[in-house]
């Protein structure tokens, strides 16, 4: 190529460059000139055609969803939603009932409030991003079929649809003034209702892009309130909570006025029942190193810390109502175990609390009662999930209270959570005074105490599902008691009340005194809980440890009886021959 071409070409190259340039610029000023125009009113009305096909396609039939009015502003990044209702037909109930749906779920909220939108991301990539989400007064129900419902439920709608949501993403998230009711048909809970629902999230993200992986929510801080909750179990029982503070970003929380009513009993009912009668009722929970994250995404409960003030338990158990059905009642380790939800708290501790027994005997028609009062417990280990690299740890737990208002108890508890129900119980009970036992044994068993003092009482209970043994130890002085005055004479003698009485004369010894330690075995009963376990543990070994100081006492009477006899045989022996030698 020669000199004079090469200046040529490149003038020919610098004016189609020239032109390009041109052409590019006149055709940006047009976009820019069309999307100052015309853009904001395109991208709204794309974006609503797109929020209407993404509705359409995750959207079941029989749902419906309407709302009163949409406002947007491509501009601004705004977007108004008012009188949202999303609503699902009747028929879909037989769907729920059959499993084929695993819950239906219906909405209301009066307003929707979105700002910072990014339009452009909605519409290219798929990706939700707002600077706050607003729902005032939400009204949200759902409806189970008894199976288990995952985070990824909700958006398994989308997967596999065009146009479909792979990001939703949000600086700040808030929610005030909600009610929710959940409604379980699998009646494990069937209703549960919740009031004044305030939610504020802050950098909310939820990533939709992996389904079979699950969805994954992710958020930097959270607080949550709660107003009231309350549900009827299956049972008829009410439970109630008058208040819950959560915070994700203190990872704590605060639950108050926890309650436990048995359902109110109709006497007159043909199908009445013995049944032990549970309330309970809790000042307040608090709850430390709670990871929110874990209960929302996998309905797992951990928890580091979780203590429990002012917490009253009292159960009453009424013997002149008929026997029912007995149903097997599993031990502590074993209904951790069969909870249907990861649960894992690392320490319980119970402060300040406090359980009365209460038993109608069904022939005196009386009540008696058994207090335990100022309980101090702690418990470590209240898990049913662990590492399979190591072995699993046992529950273990170390409590203290008030017997019979003056009585020391202390103790520990430890139980294996591989299955095995294996537990290891040891108590010891201190200066009593046998007189406090009368609001027990005087309408139960209708035996008055009229003095003496346990010194100290040492339990100790292993064993398992189907039987315990252990051994007892017991001291207690001057033991002094009596049927009650009043007791028919027929029921005296049923009692052996008279062998009772006469035992404990003065002529006979008085009050007992003991200083042992004796072994036992008892069988489980599978209808019995833990705390009858215990009794029928004691029971047992009180039987042994009182056995030895009876049958002493009753070869105590016949000796005595006998010495009489011969001391009367002798006197009438005597006066025979003073008779004798006067004639």
């Amino acid at each position: 190529m020669c000199a004079q071409q090469r200046p040529r070409k490149r003038r020919t190259w610098l004016r189609i460059l020239l032109v390009v340039t041109v052409v590019l610029l006149l055709g940006a000023a047009g976009v820019a000139y069309w999307a100052w125009k015309y853009g904001e009113d395109w991208l709204e009305r794309t974006a609503r055609e797109r929020i209407a096909e993404a509705i359409d396609k995750a959207s079941v039939n029989g749902y419906h969803f309407t709302m009163q009015g949409l406002e947007t502003n491509a501009r601004t990044g705004r977007m108004s939603l008012t009188g949202v209702d999303l609503d699902f037909a009747p028929e879909l109930l037989d769907s729920l009932r059959s499993g084929a749906f695993r819950y239906l779920f219906a909405a209301k909220a009066r307003h929707i409030e979105l700002r910072g939108l990014s339009y452009w991301r909605l519409l290219w990539k798929g990706e939700f991003r707002v600077d706050a989400l607003e729902l005032m007064e939400p009204s949200l129900s759902y409806l189970l079929g008894g199976q288990r419902v995952g985070l990824a439920d909700p958006f398994t709608r989308f997967e596999g649809n065009a146009g479909a949501l792979s990001l939703l993403f949000a600086d700040t998230v808030v929610l005030r003034g909600g009610v929710a009711t959940v409604e379980d048909l699998g009646e494990r809970l069937p209703r549960l209702e919740m009031n004044g629902l305030d939610l504020e999230g802050r950098s909310v993200r939820i990533t939709m892009g992996q389904l079979r992986g699950g969805v994954r929510l992710v958020l930097d801080g959270a607080e949550l309130q709660l107003d009231s909750l309350s549900t009827q179990l299956p049972d008829g029982d009410r439970f109630s909570i008058g208040e819950v503070r959560i915070s994700r970003s203190a990872r704590s929380g605060t639950v108050r006025n926890i309650q436990l009513q048995a359902r109110a009993v109709d006497t007159l009912a043909a199908d009445l029942e013995r049944k032990a009668l549970v309330n309970v009722q809790v000042d307040s929970m608090l709850l430390s190193g709670l990871d929110l994250d874990g209960l929302i995404t996998e309905q797992a409960l951990r928890i580091e810390h979780m203590t429990l003030h002012g917490a009253q338990v009292q159960v009453e158990l009424d013997k002149t109502w008929p026997m029912g059905e007995e149903h097997a009642q599993p031990l502590p380790p074993a209904a951790l175990l069969a909870l249907p939800f990861a649960v894992r708290v690392d320490t319980l501790s119970v402060v300040d609390g406090g359980t009365l027994y209460r038993e109608r005997d069904g022939s005196t028609k009386r009540w008696g009662t058994v207090p335990l009062q100022g309980v101090q417990a702690r418990f470590l280990n209240v898990a049913n999930e662990h590492d399979k690299r190591s072995v699993r740890a046992p529950l273990t737990a170390h409590f203290s209270a008030t017997l019979f208002h003056d009585a020391a108890l202390d103790g520990t508890y430890s139980a294996a959570l591989d299955g095995s129900d294996h537990f290891e119980l040891n108590a010891t009970v201190t200066d009593l005074p046998m007189r406090n036992l009368n609001n027990t044994t005087r309408p139960l068993l209708r035996v008055q105490v009229q003095g003496g003092m346990l010194h100290g009482l040492h339990l100790r209970m292993e064993g398992n599902a189907r039987r315990a043994k252990g051994n007892m130890a017991v001291h207690y002085s001057d033991l002094r008691f009596r049927v009650e005055p009043g007791t028919p004479r027929e029921l005296r003698h049923s009692m052996f009340g008279s062998v009772l009485e006469t035992m404990l004369t003065e002529a006979y010894g008085g009050g007992l005194t003991a200083d042992r330690e004796r072994s036992y075995s008892v069988e489980h009963v599978p209808s019995a809980s833990l705390i009858t376990y215990i009794w029928h543990a004691t029971r047992e070994g009180l039987a042994r440890n009182l056995a030895p100081e009876a049958w002493e006492r009753m070869r105590g009477m016949l000796r005595t009886d006998g010495e009489q006899r011969r001391e009367q045989r002798e006197m009438r022996r005597q006066r025979r021959q003073e008779r004798q030698e006067r004639r």
